[in-house]
């Protein structure tokens, strides 16, 4: 009798991504100013899981793509923010076309899906066409260090460097299967959002980035995602708070602590949903906190949020579902240095 082969950790994209948020923090911090450089370093996070990514055959094609991505989108949410109306149409519609590319291209999804948390992120901070402009350059700069950081280290280090990948192909959905998702994800995603606003719960965003995660065409796939984010995320939560209680929110202790739960993050990022979830949210919750929140107040609005959302999009998903039951194959294998 066989058994299950282990979920891959991927310790290699850990090694080559954690040392750009150390410097982009530090930088931050050591300059005076460390909201500029827990966005950078937030950007730079987000950025580097690209690294065991492809985008059509280029090796380092996801990570530029979602860098320039986030950035545009960066740019527009902190304007389309000044009003909310204006944020939701922006936000549901770009869901929309976020989730016709989760049936199609999963590389590309990922940038997307990248971008459009960019748009959700900025949004909460809306500003004047300087600040958003300040904010995307911050945005811009975070990714670029990543990159920078990533490839170097794999020229160095070619061991690091070295990946091996395995490309699935995608079953070929129906244009009603494409339709029917894209109408349930704007339909979440603009809920989501707008319960969260009305409940004026800090760092609103969650709620609809929850949706994007975990609405997916079938019923089972979207509550069993949705189950394994909300455990995750309230044991990410927990974990941050406690630590945060046990250091007395000091700030080097902090950014240590974020520093080896992003590590973890990138490492668990193809392992259990919840696992990879709670490393996550652990991350978020100690970078925001270093940035201006309190991290209870922080870890409290982000379960709350994530429940919103988990069960928003479990209801949309109740609507027509699609169960693709074409397995995925892999279309190719391949290491590259």
């Amino acid at each position: 009798m066989s058994t299950p082969s282990p979920a891959p950790v991927h310790w290699r994209e850990a090694a080559l991504c954690v040392p750009a948020l150390a410097v982009l923090f530090g930088l931050g911090v050591w300059t005076g100013h460390p909201v500029p450089g827990a966005i950078a370093a937030g950007a730079a996070f987000s950025v580097g899981f690209g690294a065991a990514r492809e985008l059509h055959g280029r090796r380092w094609g996801a990570m530029v793509a979602a860098t320039v991505g986030m950035a545009i989108a960066t740019f527009v949410g902190s304007l389309a923010g000044r009003e909310l109306a204006l944020l939701l149409v922006v936000a549901a519609l770009a869901a929309g076309g976020c989730a016709m590319l989760a049936l199609r291209d999963e590389d590309l999804w990922w940038v997307v899906l990248q971008s459009i948390i960019a748009l959700l992120v900025a949004g909460s901070y809306a500003g004047s066409v300087h600040a958003a402009g300040i904010r995307a350059l911050d945005v811009l700069v975070g990714g670029a260090t990543q990159i920078a950081a990533v490839v170097l280290l794999a020229h160095l280090v070619p061991r690091l460097g070295a990946w091996e990948f395995a490309r699935k192909a995608l079953p070929v959905p129906t244009a009603s299967a494409l339709l029917a998702h894209a109408l349930r994800a704007v339909v979440a995603v603009a809920g989501a959002l707008g319960v969260a606003e009305a409940f004026h719960l800090s760092n609103a965003y969650w709620a609809p980035m929850t949706v994007l995660l975990i609405l997916k065409p079938g019923l089972h796939d979207t509550q069993s995602r949705g189950l394994e984010r909300l455990a995750g995320t309230v044991v990410g939560c927990a974990v941050a708070t406690l630590f945060a209680i046990a250091v007395h929110e000091a700030r080097s202790a902090m950014a240590i602590g974020f520093l080896v739960m992003a590590g973890v993050a990138y490492a668990l990022q193809k392992a259990r949903y919840a696992l990879f979830s709670g490393a996550l949210t652990a991350s978020i919750v100690l970078l925001i906190s270093l940035g201006r929140f309190s991290v209870l107040v922080n870890a409290e609005h982000r379960i709350l949020a994530t429940l919103l959302g988990g069960v928003i999009a479990l209801l949309i998903a109740r609507i027509g579902p699609a169960d693709l039951k074409q397995p995925a194959t892999v279309d190719r294998v391949g290491t590259v240095g």
